[in-house]
Formats: C-alpha cells, sequence, structure tokens
C-alpha cells in the first residue's frame, strides 16, 4: 500500500495550476509596475495611465487565484490523506485473523492517529510546500534574469548551500523521527492497557503505580518530540542567518549595478519586491526535503505493520456446505508450545457439538483451527472433501456466525445490530426475534426495533447480547454457528434457554466450546468432544 504512494498524487495537478496561474500573475504584475515607474519618470503620462490599470487588474486577479490556491491546498491535503488512511484500513482488514491477533492493536491506533498526523504535516503538506516554493522560486529566477542575468549565479549559490544543510540534518530527524512513532505505539498500548483495567487499578489502589508509569512514557515521546524541534529550530535559526546574508549580499549587488547604470530605479523596486520569492521558497524547501524523508522511516513501520507472513493463496470458491468437516492427523503448536497431536475429528452439517476440556487444554484452539484463523503445524482440515486452507475466506466466512464470550455491538439500533446493516425484509427478521428468543425484549420497548444500544450495548443485558448474535446468525443463513465460551457471564437458567434455542435450529451445525455445562442440555448434543492433553476426541454416547 505505502510502497506505491505516487497514487495519492493524483490530483495534485489541482494544485499546481493554481499556483501556476498565481505565478504568471505575478510575473505579469511585476513587469506592469517596471513599466509604470518607468513610464513615470519619463513622464509618459498616456502609458503610465494605461500600465496602472493593467497593474489593477493583476492585482485584483491575484486575490481569486491565492484563494483557490490555498483551497486546492487544502483539499487535496484531506483527498490524500483520507485515502491513505482509507486504504490503510482496508489493508488492515485484508491481513490474516491469526497474525492480526497476534499483533498489538495498539499499532494500528498509533498508525491512524499519530503516524497519519505526521504524514500529513511532513510529508502531503511539505511536498504542496516545496512544489509551491519551486514555482516562486522559479519566477523570482525568471524576473531577475530578464532584468540581469547575473542574478542567477545568487540563486544558484543559495541552493547549493541550504541544499548542504537538508543534507546534514536529514539523517537525525528521520532517526527521531522513526524512534518517535515507535515510542506513541507503546504509548497508545499504554493508555489502552489503563482504560481497560481501570475497575483493576481504582479497587486495587494501583493509581499512584499507573501515574508513575504514565509520566515515564509520556515523558520519552514528549522528550523525543523536544528533540526533533530542537533539530528544526536549529535549521530555522541557520537559515535565517543564512537568509540575511544572502539579502545583504544580493542588496549591495544590486546596488552597485545600480550606480553603474546597469539596472534602472524601477528594476530595484521589483527585486526588492520580488526577494521573497527567492529567498523564502529556498527556505521552505530546505526545511521541507528533512521532513519529508524521515517520514520514510514511518511509511516503513506502517508498510511492515501490514505484511502477513503466510503468503497461502486461496483458490476455491464454496458456494454451499453440503457434507462434513474433518479433521485429519491435525497437529497444531503455538511456537515451541504444542497443543494438539494427530487429531482425528469429524463434524457433520446440522448436528450439534459440544467441545469441553480443561482450561488451556486447547478447546479454544480447535475452534480457531475450524473458523480459519490459524492453518494445522501437520495434518490437513477439509469442508466437504476440498482442503480449507484452499477455500477463500470471504466464502468460508459467509457460512459461518461466531459468537463471542464478548459479544460486540454497535450504537446504533436494535435492527441495525441485527442485521448488521443489510438488507432484510420484515418477514425474515421477525422469524430470526422469534427462533433467538429475542421476541419478549423487543416488545418490552415501545421503539421496538428502533431501540437505540448505547456505548457496546450498557443498556442491554448479557443473555440479550447473545441472542442478538443468534439472530443475526440466523439472518446471515449461516450454516455453522461456533460459540466460544459464550455463555460464561451468563447465569445457569439463562444460558439452558439459550442453548435450548440453539439445538432447536434445524440444518445448522452448532459448536459449541464451553466450561458451562447444563445436565439437562447434554443429550440435546449429537456429539461431545473431549480436548485434552493435545489430544481430542468424540466422546462415545
Amino acid at each position: 500500500m505505502m510502497k506505491h504512494k505516487i497514487k495519492y498524487f493524483d490530483r495534485f495537478v489541482f494544485v499546481l495550476i493554481p499556483m501556476i496561474i498565481t505565478a504568471i500573475l505575478v510575473y505579469n504584475l511585476s513587469f506592469a509596475m517596471l513599466r509604470v515607474i518607468n513610464a513615470a519618470m519619463a513622464q509618459e503620462w498616456t502609458l503610465f495611465w494605461n500600465e496602472s490599470l493593467w497593474m489593477m487588474i493583476f492585482v485584483v486577479l491575484l486575490v481569486p487565484s491565492n484563494l483557490l490556491t490555498a483551497y486546492c491546498r487544502t483539499a487535496f491535503s484531506k483527498y490524500a490523506l483520507t485515502r491513505m488512511k482509507s486504504d490503510y484500513l482496508e489493508a488492515v482488514f485484508g491481513k490474516n485473523i491469526d497474525e492480526f491477533q497476534k499483533d498489538n492493536n495498539a499499532a494500528y491506533v498509533s498508525a491512524l492517529t499519530n503516524d497519519f498526523s505526521i504524514i500529513e504535516t511532513d510529508y502531503i503538506e511539505q511536498i504542496v510546500g516545496i512544489a509551491e516554493g519551486i514555482i516562486n522560486f522559479s519566477t523570482a529566477i525568471i524576473i531577475y534574469s530578464m532584468i540581469n542575468p547575473l542574478i542567477l549565479l545568487v540563486g544558484i549559490g543559495m541552493m547549493v548551500v541550504n541544499g548542504l544543510l537538508s543534507n546534514l540534518i536529514e539523517r537525525p530527524v528521520k532517526k527521531h523521527n522513526r524512534e518517535r512513532s515507535e515510542l506513541f505505539a507503546g504509548y497508545n498500548s499504554f493508555i489502552k492497557e489503563v482504560l481497560s483495567a481501570f475497575g483493576i487499578i481504582k479497587n486495587n489502589g494501583l493509581e499512584t503505580r499507573v501515574r508513575t508509569n504514565f509520566n515515564t512514557k509520556s515523558e520519552s515521546v514528549q522528550q523525543k518530540k523536544y528533540i526533533i524541534d530542537k533539530l528544526m529550530s536549529f535549521v530555522f535559526v541557520a537559515q535565517n542567518a543564512l537568509g540575511m546574508s544572502v539579502f545583504l549580499v544580493l542588496m549591495l549587488f544590486v546596488v552597485k549595478m545600480t550606480l553603474s547604470g546597469a539596472i534602472t530605479f524601477a528594476a530595484v523596486v521589483v527585486i526588492v519586491n520580488n526577494i521573497d520569492k527567492l529567498i523564502g521558497p529556498i527556505f521552505t524547501v530546505a526545511e521541507a526535503i528533512p521532513k519529508v524523508r524521515s517520514v520514510k522511516a514511518i511509511f516503513t513501520r506502517i508498510e511492515k505493520s501490514l505484511q502477513d507472513k503466510n503468503t497461502h493463496v486461496e483458490t476455491l470458491n464454496l458456494s454451499s456446505f453440503e457434507h462434513e468437516i474433518t479433521f485429519k492427523n491435525v497437529s497444531f503448536a503455538y511456537e515451541e508450545n504444542q497443543v494438539l497431536k494427530n487429531v482425528d475429528l469429524t463434524f457433520e452439517k446440522g448436528k450439534k457439538y459440544l467441545i469441553i476440556g480443561p482450561s488451556g487444554g486447547g478447546k479454544s484452539t480447535v475452534l480457531r483451527l475450524l473458523r480459519k484463523y490459524f492453518e494445522p503445524s501437520e495434518g490437513t482440515i477439509e469442508i466437504d472433501g476440498s482442503l480449507l486452507s484452499d477455500i477463500k475466506k470471504q466464502d468460508y466466512f459467509a457460512r459461518i456466525a461466531n459468537i463471542e464470550q464478548m459479544i460486540f455491538l454497535f450504537e446504533d439500533t436494535l435492527r441495525n445490530n441485527l442485521t448488521l446493516f443489510k438488507d432484510y425484509d420484515d418477514a425474515e427478521i421477525s422469524e430470526a426475534i422469534a427462533k433467538a428468543g429475542l421476541t419478549e425484549f423487543v416488545q418490552s420497548n415501545s421503539e421496538g426495533l428502533d431501540y437505540m444500544i448505547y456505548d457496546n450495548g450498557k443498556n442491554v443485558s448479557g443473555g440479550e447480547k447473545s441472542r442478538i448474535a443468534i439472530a443475526r446468525a440466523l439472518l446471515n443463513k449461516s450454516d455453522i454457528i461456533m460459540l466460544d465460551e459464550a455463555f460464561a457471564s451468563l447465569d445457569r437458567n439463562r444460558v439452558k434457554a439459550i442453548e435450548a434455542t440453539l439445538m432447536a435450529l434445524d440444518g445448522v451445525m452448532i459448536i459449541n466450546v464451553s466450561h458451562v455445562v447444563i445436565a439437562e442440555n447434554k443429550d440435546l448434543y449429537d456429539g461431545i468432544v473431549q480436548v485434552k492433553n493435545k489430544s481430542a476426541f468424540m466422546i462415545n454416547r
């Protein structure tokens, strides 16, 4: 994604056009001013008034031209950054789930906030500034060349000196920007952890420790920014000193040329009037180039966060699930930790399965393999005779529904939380609500399906959350519903009712990983899988 940054500048021409128009107007205004002063000194009043009229026309035209330039700069920056963020988020969702889960989510949060903020100010805006500087500098050079070509030598000398200064400062700025980006990722991770553990911190009197850690991490981030700002301040001071020196030299040079009769008083006025277009852009470009190049480290870090180690290409479509999913001699390890070894299992369409076993014994691993989050270290998993690893994720995920212990609800209406913003007719929604046991909940609220759910379901009970998740699966016409400790936080009677609802679903395979086992409901399952000691097997019933 970030390797092809040029694609985000496809509308850059719309920034350049008003800049060039402005430069043309400045060029014409400068020589109109030259002719006006020369006409006044020669007392050619007809020419004076004609050129004055043109000068005023150029001044008036510069107002909308400058406004258009400012608007196009802002609009382009917004367009390019919005596309970058959108493409980054799309690339994040394109990552393999297993590799995404291994990463710290704070790295993605840091990229979408801090890193892209730096990219906007130190990359996009600087490139726009460089383009404008080059156009203004070129305009000044052309104007000065038309007056006296010797002034070109001054401009070239300034470019060389500032170029050397930019290269001198570029490497340390790039290094510190990379380190600051990494510090921000750790800082965001710490903030996320602290806010997630707010209750534990308060209940256990850990506020002092947390504040100490926060101050340390915050100080590290601010110290790195201080170092970068200090380096850039050095550049600014050096450039200003150089600028004053160049300005004085240039003015002395112009005075000498005026006294020798090489240029007129009118030419001196034009030179002074355009001096900022000669000196200013060089400073702007010299300061911008180290910033632009330093952002390379951030682009590299962002690109690295999107890389998947598993590059297996999925080639098979899955239009339907007809028969069974089978584990054939499957083994799996988390790096050096062997969790499953030589497992053979069969899950048939429409049947209900309960997976049990000790905590940490591998129950959730079996489910993650079934969900296609992980690939077996050894052996194969097949669905209807085809390798699950070759099935395209979007096809497989369309056939399954997942119900977790922590169910996510959007801050939106009940209807949109049930349909997940897809179109279903009222009859389908009503049927799913009835089968999921949500009818009473819907009818208890005067707003019905327009009932607003807030802050990830803080105004919805745990049981209702589970039923909403079940209704989602039914609306999606899922062939398989997989539950991972979905009942852990619910009371026994609620678990019993929801489990009975699931067992009654016709034609839907249920795979329930749970340490909560309702004895009366065990007989409703077609099979119970015991997972322990790196093995998994179906218990005879």
